[in-house]
């Protein structure tokens, strides 16, 4: 049996083996069934065989280990069979376990006669019926302790005997509670919580307010830094995606995408940082070179909640320097029919078209609670479009895109509680996110050195183009309590795709005499000249469509494929230390994954002479096939015509297919650089250990992960003349292993107040597009890159420390500091060389290639500020206020751009300096309204072959508008304004005053209904 699958079958087993042995469904609980027992000086099992004239259960024991003999009495009255039971387990050390209608009875040595028992138990809100995650439980003058799980559940170990539990709850009234426990025996408690705020005065406790305790009271009982964000409390801010959702957290940035959230940077470090998860388990990603994943796909109103752990413990992945996001969904809580639904319309200004979105969730629980089942899901489509300008050296295009996108997510989450310490559950998730997208295109090419061999060019260009991206996930696994030990395993499957079937890009070209673009004069929308004439003149000749002929037609299709199986297991043993209450896990995992991605391209060419369209006849002209808008554009700053009808030339293509040239040789380069298969297969172990004295907690542990990368990809090369000489298939693999140490620190100052620490050790695997060994090299050119199968991941040093301050009326004050030293910084080199890989060139060539640098350091300070002012008088206690700011500094050695043989320090791409919240919100009785804006400092997204070449996203600052009127607890109506100054997307290299792009969405906006039933 081969290592790769040792895990896979060990969960299995563990699967079946539990089934068999802790499958209690089809029997009575004992504690819930009836016994009315009077025995006087019985033997032990004369007491058996009266229980089993007087019930359906049968006991069974091993006549030779155990004793039965000893005289007994009894003398219940309507008292149950299981605490029955336990009065004869606690005085004749013997211990019981049932399956289904069969007792076994086992001998106990004295020691573990007065062993530990448990209590297992439900937290909810007393006026919804709730759970609550994240509540705290606390044996009364002792340290022990727990906190409820995300279904408000929790199992506390205690020694025999009466104790008294507390349990407290932000925004709740604490409550205190006495139980009776018995040794090896576990009894099941059900605590309902009233809330601290609902007797307030004008306060109406909403769905949003209920979100932010529980959200708060999971990162206060967490034992790692993490911010936690409720599905409930997402609805305060208008965020559609999950991206989006993320911006409004602590130290957290995003990159958009035609105005939308796409991908997230965690504490200044770019989205290949950051581990992003659903239920736990790694989300492949659907794009062809990367590992980050793009949460616009991500409907927010699909997840119960989203997890941002900064600083990673051992048995989480340790792929995770900037951070790891768990998206949680939803799971079945009440035996009552649940039924939740949304529905709204909007507008989107700047293409004058409407977009819709709506949502469904059902769930109940069956079979005396046991059975729970969630479904879940969403629709969401939107016609948007951008308008901006580019430029590129001496170069300007002007660009208008239109875009139909939709997202659909399914989920859905069975769960069966075999009994308090057994349960199963199976979770999927189906999220499909499609863009089809039309992008028209006037790229402005002047001759600026007067060269004879080079014109004066407009190329114009309409690119039609379907993406499809699929993320779908299957978890199946079980969590189970038992004696002495908690075991819970898991066996996923997860795959990801992105599917272009069509990509379609129509060019024509323009020459003219004479091209002049003005940059300088005015930067934010330059100005341009054609044979002299102004843009803006209505008769200028590069309006005229007869002066583009047709130049190329590009057919395409991409297809990338990720996938990832995954086992796993965690075992966990409590342990007591003197007075405090510790915890022993260690568990293991394989991952395997396989990601491919592939290319068709065809690029077209016209040799058939003149052209037939409809009545115009002659020339290969853009007149003869234009469409799309015409008019002003960029607010009247520049003029368009009818670019090109795709959908025209492509018929003409299919009817006039002899006419048309294939470019072979382009076509077998590109596909044959681009395609590449890989594999990689990683396994971890872990060991940690936690445990709490008084007010300190302590974490410590290790992670081992090795991993094993393999690829498949064709070197292209290039002959002196420019045409192509060879293609040759290649292949490599390389495997590396990393320790993780992680050590964390909790010291609860009072009830409310908290300080942490945290030292970890992380990495950060290289994307695929920089380790598959393809190579492209072109001698005519004198250049080439390479891919570089031996490149190693980034590791990370991480230093946390941070103190917070939870409030009653639901809220929290939290600062920090913290550092990250990164070794093997990834950067892409340039090196002459004049042969590589075995090959001779006969000249010198300048080659690219990620490489290993030194290290780089990143240092941040984290403010945040949430509160309910409930506090202040009045009307003004609707008040709410939620802020943070992060500032951060980084500084990361290369090769210089210079001279190859020195060294430079740059920033790091995609560490703003940067970044902030500020939401100020008021509840009116039943009338909510928040305004808030979200900053995003200036980044570093590329760089150049020197400093004045760096491109640098420009600091953007949104401003969005929410109202939520409560016509009653199950529905509310909502308006929602985004964007509303029109903030644009800019980029500028080396200087601010130099604008290389610069886009507009405009505003868009949303009203709906939202209900529960």
């Amino acid at each position: 049996m081969t290592t790769k699958y040792a895990l896979t079958i060990l969960c299995i087993q563990c699967l079946t083996l539990n089934l068999l042995f802790a499958n209690n469904g089809n029997a009575q609980n004992l504690y819930a069934v009836p016994l009315s027992l009077n025995a006087k000086n019985k033997s032990i099992s004369e007491v058996f065989t009266l229980i089993e004239k007087e019930t359906d259960f049968t006991f069974t024991y091993n006549p030779k280990k155990v004793d039965l003999s000893k005289l007994i009495t009894l003398a219940e009255t309507d008292n149950s069979l299981g605490k029955v039971l336990d009065k004869i387990s606690k005085t004749n050390q013997i211990s019981f376990r049932q399956i289904n209608t069969i007792i076994v009875v086992n001998a106990v040595s004295a020691k573990e006669s007065s062993a530990l028992g448990s209590v297992s138990g439900r937290i909810v809100d007393k006026q919804l019926n709730e759970t609550l995650p994240g509540a705290s439980i606390k044996v009364v003058d002792s340290n022990v302790g727990t906190v409820t799980d995300l279904n408000g559940e929790f199992t506390l170990r205690v020694p025999e005997g009466e104790i008294t539990l507390e349990f407290t709850y932000i925004g709740f009234k604490k409550e205190v509670q006495k139980v009776n426990v018995v040794g090896n025996a576990n009894i099941f408690i059900e605590v309902k919580m009233s809330s601290d705020i609902q007797e307030l005065e004008n306060i109406v406790v909403t769905g949003t307010l209920q979100g932010q305790q529980r959200a708060l009271n999971q990162q206060k009982s967490a034992d790692n830094i993490k911010n936690i964000v409720s599905a409930d409390q997402i609805g305060r801010f208008p965020d559609v995606n999950v991206a989006e959702a993320l911006q409004r957290l602590p130290a957290v940035n995003i990159e958009r995408d035609q105005g939308e959230g796409r991908y997230v940077l965690v504490r200044g470090l770019a989205p290949q940082f950051t581990n992003i998860s659903i239920n736990g388990e790694q989300v492949p990603s659907p794009e062809a070179g990367v590992r980050y994943v793009a949460l616009d796909a991500v409907p927010a109103d699909q997840l119960a909640s989203i997890e941002v752990s900064k600083a990673i413990t051992p048995d989480m992945d340790g792929d995770a320097i900037g951070g790891s996001v768990n998206l949680i969904t939803r799971t079945a809580q009440s035996e009552e029919t649940s039924i939740r639904a949304s529905a709204l319309m909007g507008y989107n200004d700047i293409v004058g078209r409407a977009n819709l979105q709506g949502s469904l969730e059902v769930s109940k629980r069956f079979l005396n609670n046991k059975l729970g089942v969630m479904l879940n899901s969403s629709y969401y489509e939107t016609d948007r479009g951008s308008d901006n300008w580019e430029r590129d050296g001496d170069e300007m295009e002007i660009r208008d895109y239109e875009l139909v996108r939709t997202r659909l997510g399914l989920s859905s989450t069975i769960d069966y509680k075999i009994n308090n310490q057994n349960e199963l559950y199976f979770r999927t998730l189906y999220n499909k996110f499609t863009d089809r997208e039309q992008r028209r295109t006037y790229l402005l090419v002047p001759n600026v050195d007067n060269s004879p061999f080079e014109s004066n060019e407009i190329e114009r260009a309409t690119k039609d183009r379907l993406e499809k991206q699929i993320v779908s996930s299957f978890n199946l696994g079980g969590k189970h309590t038992f004696a002495k030990l908690n075991l819970d395993y898991e066996v996923a499957y997860a795959e990801a795709i992105q599917d272009t079937p069509f990509d379609i890009e129509v060019n024509t070209v323009g020459e003219f005499d004479d091209i002049q673009i003005d940059f300088a004069t005015n930067p934010e929308y330059p100005t341009f000249t054609i044979n002299g004439v102004g843009n803006l003149n209505p008769n200028n000749d590069y309006l005229n469509n007869a002066n583009y002929e047709f130049d190329e037609f590009v057919s395409g299709r991409t297809y990338a494929l990720d996938v990832n199986k995954t086992a796993k297991f965690n075992i966990g043993i409590p342990y007591q230390l003197g007075n405090g209450d510790g915890l022993f896990k260690f568990g293991g995992k394989a991952r395997l994954k396989e990601k491919s991605f592939d290319i068709t391209e065809n690029v077209f060419g016209w040799a058939g002479g003149d052209v037939v369209f409809g009545d115009l006849e002659g020339d290969y002209t853009l007149e003869k096939f234009q469409g799309g808008p015409a008019g002003e554009f960029l607010n009247g700053k520049y003029l368009i015509r009818p670019n090109i009808d795709v959908s025209r030339v492509m018929n003409h293509f299919n009817n006039n297919r002899n006419g048309y040239e294939l470019d072979v040789e382009g076509k077998l380069a590109t596909e044959a650089v681009e395609s590449y298969k890989a594999t990689e297969d990683v396994y971890a172990a872990y060991a940690m250990t936690k445990v709490q004295l008084k007010k300190l907690m302590v974490l410590a542990g290790l992670r081992y992960e090795t991993t094993k990368v393999g690829y498949q990809s064709e070197e292209v090369y290039y002959d002196f003349e420019g045409d192509l000489d060879e293609i040759v298939p290649v292949s490599g693999e390389t495997d590396y292993a990393f320790i993780l140490p992680q050590v964390h620190a909790k010291y609860r100052i009072n009830e409310s107040t908290n300080i942490r620490f945290a030292a970890t050790r992380s990495y950060s695997r290289p994307n695929f597009e920089s380790i598959v060994p393809a190579q492209e090299i072109d001698l005519n050119a004198r250049e080439g890159s390479v891919g570089n199968p031996l490149l190693k991941p980034v590791s990370a040093t991480n230093i946390d420390l941070l103190g917070e301050k939870y409030f009653g009326t639901v809220g929290i004050l939290s600062g920090g500091v913290f550092y990250k030293r990164l070794d093997d910084f990834i950067f892409n080199k340039r090196f002459e060389v004049s042969s590589y890989n075995g090959r001779n060139f006969g000249t010198d060539i300048q080659l690219t290639q990620a490489q290993n640098g030194e290290e780089a350091n990143l240092l941040g300070v984290e403010l945040a500020y949430q509160q309910n002012l409930l506090f202040l008088p009045g009307k003004l206690s609707g008040l709410s206020v939620y802020a943070n700011y992060t500032f951060t500094k980084s500084a990361a050695n290369i090769q210089s751009r210079e001279d190859i043989n020195e060294t430079e320090e740059v920033r790091l791409p995609g560490q703003a300096k940067h970044v902030g919240n500020f939401s100020l919100g008021y509840d009116l009785g039943r009338l909510n309204i928040r305004l808030s804006s979200n900053f995003n400092g200036e980044y570093i997204t590329e760089l150049g072959d020197d400093a004045s070449e760096d491109l640098f996203v420009k600091d953007r600052v949104q401003l969005d508008a929410t109202a939520t009127f409560t016509i009653n607890p199950k529905f509310r109506v909502f308006a929602e304004f985004l964007n509303i100054t029109n903030q644009p997307f800019e980029v500028y290299q080396g200087t601010e005053t130099r604008f290389i792009q610069r886009e507009f969405y405009s505003w868009w906006t949303r009203i709906g209904v939202k209900f529960d039933f």
